[in-house]
């Protein structure tokens, strides 16, 4: 079947930037995780989700997940609707995401490198997504 937005504009550029990756996710889990800094730091933000889709791949993006993959992924700025209250700046409203909820996003992969100065488990962000019937 096919996934519509939900809304009548994307947030999504037609472009994928270098380094990262569009794909349709869904929500699995949303962990009750409390960045310590950044816009996140008093809404949840970190989130499991299953890889349904792999769009587009930027120039450079380099990891192969595929399709089922699951990821640890976190929204940028919150899991909740955003509103002008809570971020004034930000161009884009986002109508929130919540467990079983898909989504298009352009996704960049952090490397967590842990005290003795190695890579451990991989981490994905995203700051731009829209919400997928």
């Amino acid at each position: 079947s096919c996934s519509h937005i939900e809304q009548n504009e994307t947030s999504l550029s037609e472009a994928v930037s270098p380094g990262t990756c569009r794909i349709v996710g869904a929500i699995i889990s949303i962990e009750d995780f409390r960045d310590i800094e950044g816009p996140c730091s008093t809404q949840p933000c970190l989130a499991t989700v299953r890889i349904d889709n792999v769009l587009k791949r930027g120039m450079g993006f380099t990891n192969t997940i595929s399709y089922k993959s699951i990821i640890q992924l976190k929204f940028e700025y919150t899991l909740q609707p955003t509103t002008k209250e809570i971020f004034p700046k930000l161009n884009n409203a986002f109508p929130g995401l919540q467990i079983g909820d898909k989504f298009s996003g352009d996704i960049e992969e952090v490397v967590r490198i842990n005290m003795k100065g190695t890579e451990t488990s991989n981490i994905y962000r995203v700051y731009n997504y829209d919400k997928v019937n």
